[in-house]
């Protein structure tokens, strides 16, 4: 079972390992027991920024899930790079809610994202940039 301020530990546990990632400015407002905000900015090498925010919840059996998330990852231009999101627009896509905007203005198809997803797709998605 993981609390919502475990789940914040093990979040800036995370980004704090990650390379790419140079500084970090994440707010958690804890709402309740079960649930809480996460949000703030990733300042990446090359000058790229990850905007990000999160609504978690924690069930009865402790299992974390994101009902609101926004990943935005942008150029030192604050160009968008891409955007993972779960609004509930896109209902073509195949896996509807959770989508991908890209930088050429399409909506592609995503898996349900979270920050150690995300980080570990930086290093194919950065790569290609610079």
């Amino acid at each position: 079972m993981e609390s919502i301020t475990g789940y914040f530990s093990q979040f800036s546990d995370i980004t704090n390992k990650n390379n790419w990632i140079i500084c970090q400015n994440i707010s958690f407002r804890q709402i309740s027991e079960k649930e809480a905000y996460v949000r703030g900015e990733l300042h990446l090498h090359g000058g790229f920024i990850l905007h990000m925010a999160e609504y978690v919840t924690t069930d009865s059996s402790g299992i974390i899930k994101r009902l609101k998330y926004r990943y935005q990852l942008q150029d030192r231009n604050n160009a968008l790079i891409a955007r993972w999101d779960n609004a509930p627009h896109h209902s073509e896509l195949p896996t509807y809610p959770f989508h991908r905007h890209c930088k050429d203005g399409q909506t592609v198809s995503s898996p349900e994202m979270d920050i150690p997803k995300l980080l570990a797709e930086l290093d194919d998605i950065l790569k290609d940039v610079l």
